[in-house]
């Protein structure tokens, strides 16, 4: 169910909250959405993954070949570069949770066109936030983003399926190695699964170890098979803050 004030706001037009050029109620204007779709298609992208291919004719990624991911997709609205890095930042870092929702229309545009057979979703599941993390937003993006999206998609959303069984440290700083062993164990399903594919939905996706570990405590619990449904992907050997942060400063300085 929407709020009055939701149908209003999507019925009349509003700022990008990229450009702040004209656009449809808490969607983005025309230009960026194609700038986000552009940058999100100029490569082909590994299935299991949704890493960057060097070509078409690849069948996988090399990290996938050799450290077999437990989720079988991943379906990604967005890749974390400029200009759609600054949705999640806008979310993560500031707290606009209407970033959430368009977040939520730009996954659900991904998932329906996506070119790959996509198992059928029985329930929508969001990565669980540390305590620290909570403590310091207030609120966990992952699952504001599964709240709009369980709507679109007609999914459940069902949050009790996944619980953080300890804290770990955070990943940021960590190479592709330390963050598997630093998320081993760290999530647990209280209760017992039903046999149905499940999908679970995170704010960024960047080495993958986080998503497996959630992948495998759902999987070990009974659950038949999971697709990680992400906001953003981070790109492929590049570093996605350079870009943002030299917009940033552009932005400020003008």
């Amino acid at each position: 169910m929407y709020s009055i004030r939701h149908v209003f706001r999507r019925a009349f037009a509003s700022k990008c909250p990229l450009c702040d050029l004209s656009a449809q109620g808490e969607q983005l204007c025309a230009g960026c959405l194609n700038d986000i779709l552009r940058s999100l298609h100029q490569r082909p992208r590994c299935a299991q993954c949704a890493g960057a291919l060097v070509s078409e004719a690849s069948t996988g990624c090399a990290g996938c070949l050799r450290n077999r991911p437990a989720f079988t997709h991943t379906v990604t609205a967005m890749t974390y570069a400029y200009p759609s890095a600054l949705v999640i930042r806008a979310l993560k870092e500031r707290g606009q949770l209407a970033q959430a929702t368009l977040c939520a229309h730009l996954l659900d545009r991904s998932i329906k066109s996506h070119p790959r057979y996509l198992p059928p979703l029985a329930a929508l599941v969001p990565i669980p936030s540390g305590r620290s993390s909570l403590l310091h937003r207030g609120f966990n993006p992952a699952a504001e983003i599964a709240r709009a999206l369980s709507a679109l998609l007609h999914v459940p959303l069902r949050q009790s399926w996944l619980a953080r069984a300890r804290e770990a440290d955070l990943q940021k700083s960590l190479d592709a190695c330390a963050r598997r062993e630093n998320v081993k164990g760290v999530f647990a399903c209280p209760e017992r699964l039903p046999r149905v594919w499940i999908g679970v939905v995170d704010d960024v996706l960047t080495s993958g170890s986080t998503m497996h570990a959630a992948s495998q405590a759902l999987l070990g619990a009974g659950a038949c098979g999971v697709v990680a449904l992400v906001a953003a992907r981070t790109p492929w050997k590049e570093t996605e803050d350079a870009s943002v942060n030299t917009y940033a400063q552009r932005k400020s300085s003008t």
